[in-house]
Parts: C-alpha cells; structure tokens; sequence
C-alpha cells in the first residue's frame, strides 16, 4: 500500500510542468527563455486588442462631424469652453487610416471657429499648428485654409515689441503704428475659406414656443434675483437652458394690485415655492412656484403704472424685467419740448463743440444734482478672462488692474466711488448695470480692452449705447455681450433702444463724456508711449450699458491681440497712465456744470 502510494505521488509530480529555472547572471535575477518568450508572443495580440477597443469607442469622422455642427448650431452649449474641447477631441480621435488628414484639418478648422467665438489668441494658434500637422499628412486643403487664418491675423504687418539695442547712445525708434481701421476691415468681402470654418456659427436663433425646449427637454428654473431702490427695480429669472416663455398682465382688482406673470414652460423650480419682498417702489413681491406639472410662474406684484422692459441674456439663460421709467420720462419730455420750442438753439448746439454743449444740454434735462458718485466697472472677471492675448495676457486681470488705480485717483478727486468688482470674480452683466442704478451712480464708466482678428489693429476708442454704427460694431458688441453675432436681429434690438427712455436720457451726456475720455486717454498715451490710433467716439449694443439711468460709457483701453499693445496692458505705467486719463475726463465733465437727474433720496 506503501508503495502505491509513493508511486502516485511521483507520477502526478512528474505530470506538473516543470517551474521556471531562475538565471542568475552578475548578481541580477531575470526569468528563464521560456518564460520571457511567452509575453513577446503575446505583445502583438493584446496591442490589437487595445486597438480594437479604442477603435470601438472613437466615433468616425462623419459622426464627429456631426457632433461639432450639432453644437455650433447649439445657442446654449457653444458658450461653454468644454463642449468644444471634446467636439474637437472627437475630430482627433476620429484621425486614423484613411481619414487621418481629413479629421486633422476639420480639427483646425473647429479650433479657428472657438477662436472666433472666444477670442482667445492660443486658440488660433493651435488651429495653424493643426493645420501644418493635417498637411503633413497629406492634407489637400490645409495648406490653403491655414493661408487664410495668416492673411486674416496679418502676419507680417503686426508691430513687434521694440528690443532696445546698444547702439551709439541712440533710444530704439518706435515701430510707426498700423493705419488700418476696423471698420474698414469690417467692410471687406469675406474670406470663403474662413467663413465655411463659422457657417454654422451664423445659424439664427429663432423664437421658441410656449410648451417647447430649446435645449434637452425640460428646462430648471434656477433662481430668482432682484436689485431695487426706490424709483427702480430689475429682476432676473435664472434658467438652465432656453424654454418657450409668456408674459401676462394680470389687473389689479378684489383686493390684488396689478400684477405680470410669466410662464415657462416645460419647466421645472428647483427648490420649494417661494415669495420675497422686494425694496422700492415698483414692485412690492416677487413669487415663484411650480404653478402646473410642466410649468413654472413668477409673478411680479406691481402696485403702480410703470412701464415694463424685457431682454434676455445668456451663460447662463436668463430674462431681465426692468420696472421703473416714470422718471426718465418726464426729463426725455422736457428736453423734446426745449427743443421744440427753440429750433435755431437746437442747430446752434448741433455745430457746438461737445464740451460746451454740457451746461446747455444740462439746463435742458430740468433739475439735476451735482456729479460725485461714479461707478467703475472692471470689465470680465472669474470664469470669464475676457479675451486673451498673444502672450495670454488675460483682458479681465488687465481692466482690473485700471479700474483699482482709476478709483483711487476719483477718491483722491473727491468723488465717491462704487466699484462692481474689486478683486477676481464673475458679476453677470445685468447685475453690473443694477449695481450703478440701485447706487445712485451718476457716471458708469466701464473698461475693457479690444481684440480683432487682424494682429496690426491697435488704438483706443470709446463707446456709448446706441444702434450698433457698422458691422465692426455688431462683432465687437457681441463678443463683448458673450452673445451671438446676430446681424439680422440687430433691427428689433435697435427698436427696444429707440423706445428706451433711459437711454434717451443720458445719450448726449454720455457722448459729452465719451469725447472727454478718448481726448484725455489718446493725448495721455501718445505723450508717454509713442503714437496711438485714435479710433474715435462709437455707439453699440452693449448689454452692461443697457438699462443704466446715468451717462454711462465703456472705454476700449487698447488692443490686447496686439503684441506690442497687449504688452502695453500688462504694464503697470500704462495702467495708470490711462486710470488718471479716464480720471481727469470725469473731473472735466463734473466740472463743465453737467448734472444729472434727481431720482429719489440716496441709498442706505
């Protein structure tokens, strides 16, 4: 029995594959042949694997295709950065075989187009460096697309940075700067090869009806803000994407005031039903409720006449209601009446210098009180740099950085100061406007800094509200707005700012101050900085202008997608330079006898 027994034992050990011998070789241990030759069989089998897998996951060119037009066609996903990044890794995930150079090149053009929607300078950069990797591949038309991204930068005519040389005792000469202008490059035929990269950029929005999304179904209302002072209020309704929406005017009776309700709808309230006092005059509450399954109600207690203006606002979707504009009305009716009653003063004041207008035109808007609270607005800031430059110099540390210097030199004029954001932060555009009115501002002076996609373009220029003036003013409103370029809109914008009696108000004040800014601005940096293009006084549809009951104006300190100009913004000598020009404009106009309207007793 013994025996059997240890004969079994040593035929299952003689049945085991032998284990793998250890070669030891100048004191390193690795395994033996056999063992080392099994993964190198095996390498090429799992790479295929991994290949097949990945290739299963990569959609193909067409389906990125489809992507990407699917979200530049999208009103509401296009504004946000990551949306593009993966329609673009899509495109370079699809770049294999055959459709290697195909999908590299429509990776460059999708980078060109979130250039132009962002007007972020590295964006452009990486659509050129794509563009070579894509002919290197074997591209037929990313050679001619890439041709058009440079003529359209115009490489070549920008200004360098001039580099100080040690010449014989000489300073380096100034580069002579560029004399284009943007209208006139506005006015160019466009270039097909760039315009076929943003077609679908240019898709117009249209209405959407009550019941029906524009987005992924049902839309969630977010939340509900309000800003009030006794003769104004502006309440903004939060949405996470864009549902049908309607007004209706509820009358006042059985013991309810007049009311506005507003239905979205398909819609849902994030949060419980909710009721809020709101300050002032205007509007007593604000009520939110989920009113049916599919419907959200805000309704608005309105226990005067006052009239009422809406506008919508994206990233993120929201509607503005305004209620308030009994003031703005009387002084647009006594200066229509002032200049109905005296014809031949009118044209006097036409052919007028826009300085000496000031005290005329300020007799003529009625009773008023002297100019001493002035909100600054830093243009940009948090999540949203603004445009970015060459050298990523970023527009929102840019204006910043002016604003803080321009409200230390208006406190040391003596004037009160208000500024919408001292430090890094993102402050919506409608809350900006709210904070100058709710304030009791009595000048809004907003500063940013210009881009364009021609690199030469440089120069300083200031804007007011008004219809945009030329196709250079719709872009640079848009961009500015994060809004889309809608020319064919442009019309019912222009109608709601011909019928806004604020506005009407405070244009040939802001006008008066916006010749005084670019004066003192352009003759400040030509004396210190060597020559700059004086762009001039403009008008558009700026959004953080729109609704502001002061003489309000957004200044253009510079071109940040010009090198030289963009390094001229990240300098703290040019940074003052303009904050004690902007400065002394608002000391001019405050002393030219200019006055602004009495709205009610000053805020706590």
């Amino acid at each position: 029995m013994g025996q059997a027994l240890t004969l079994l034992v040593a035929t299952l050990l003689a049945a085991q594959p032998a284990a793998p011998r250890e070669v030891v070789r100048a004191g390193r241990s690795r395994p033996a042949a056999a063992e080392r030759k099994a993964p190198v069989r095996a390498a090429p089998q799992a790479r295929q694997a991994r290949r097949a897998v990945v290739h299963r996951s990569a959609p193909t060119l067409a389906e990125a295709r489809e992507r990407l037009k699917a979200l530049m066609r999208d009103g509401q996903k296009r504004r946000f950065r990551h949306h593009w990044e993966k329609a673009i890794r899509d495109l370079q995930a699809a770049a294999v075989g055959k459709d290697a150079a195909e999908a590299t090149l429509q990776a460059a053009r999708a980078r060109y187009a979130l250039y132009r929607w962002s007007a972020n300078e590295p964006d452009r950069d990486e659509a050129l460096r794509l563009a070579r990797k894509a002919t290197a591949l074997g591209s037929k038309g990313a050679a001619g697309f890439a041709a058009a991204v440079r003529r359209e930068a115009g490489d070549g005519e920008e200004e360098r940075p001039v580099r100080a040389k040690a010449t014989a005792g000489k300073a380096p000469r100034a580069p002579r700067p560029a004399q284009e202008r943007p209208e006139a490059l506005a006015d160019a035929p466009p270039d097909p090869e760039l315009e076929a990269a943003v077609a679908d950029l240019g898709a117009q929005a249209t209405p959407i009806p009550l019941g029906q999304s524009g987005g992924e179904g049902t839309a969630t209302v977010a939340g509900v803000k309000a800003w009030a002072n006794d003769d104004y209020t502006r309440v903004a309704i939060y949405l996470d994407h864009w549902v049908g929406w309607q007004k209706l005017e509820l009358p006042a009776g059985a013991g309810s005031p007049r009311r506005l309700a507003l239905d979205f709808k398909p819609a849902r309230l994030d949060g419980e039903a909710m009721a809020r006092a709101v300050g002032g005059d205007q509007v007593d509450r604000v009520r939110t409720a989920q009113y049916a399954s599919d419907t959200v109600r805000v309704v608005l207690d309105l226990p005067g006449g006052d009239a009422v203006r809406f506008y919508s606002l994206d990233d993120p979707p929201r509607l503005i209601v305004d209620v308030g504009t009994r003031q703005a009305a009387r002084e647009v009716r006594q200066a229509a009446a002032a200049r109905e009653a005296s014809p031949a003063r009118e044209a006097a004041s036409r052919e007028a210098a826009p300085e000496a207008r000031g005290a005329r035109e300020a007799d003529e808007e009625g009773e008023g009180r002297p100019i001493r609270r002035v909100v600054v607005d830093a243009g940009h800031g948090g999540h949203d740099p603004g445009a970015i430059g060459p050298t990523r110099v970023r527009e929102k540390d840019a204006t910043l950085a002016i604003a803080r210097r321009l409200a230390a030199k208006l406190k040391k004029a003596g004037f009160e100061v208000v500024m919408t954001r001292s430090d890094d932060r993102f402050v919506a555009l409608e809350e900006r406007t709210a904070i100058a009115n709710t304030r009791k501002g009595d000048l809004f002076v907003s500063i940013h800094a210009n881009a364009h996609p021609r690199r030469a373009l440089a120069g300083v220029e200031t804007w007011v509200l008004n219809v945009a003036d030329d196709r250079y003013a719709v872009r640079l409103a848009a961009r500015e707005n994060g809004a889309d370029l809608d020319e064919a809109g442009e019309g019912s914008q222009a109608q709601r700012i011909l019928t806004d009696l604020d506005a009407k108000a405070a244009t040939g004040a802001s006008r008066r101050l916006a010749h005084l800014v670019q004066r003192e601005i352009t003759g400040a940096v030509r004396t210190r900085f060597g020559e700059v293009q004086d762009l001039g006084v403009k008008s558009a549809l700026f959004y953080v202008l729109l609704g502001a009951r002061m003489p309000a104006v957004l200044v253009e300190t510079a071109f940040i997608s010009n090198r030289r100009e963009e390094q001229r913004l990240a300098s703290p000598a040019y940074q003052d330079e303009v904050a004690s020009a902007v400065s002394r404009a608002v000391e001019q106009f405050a002393r030219s006898g200019a006055r602004v309207a009495r709205a009610g007793p000053e805020p706590e």
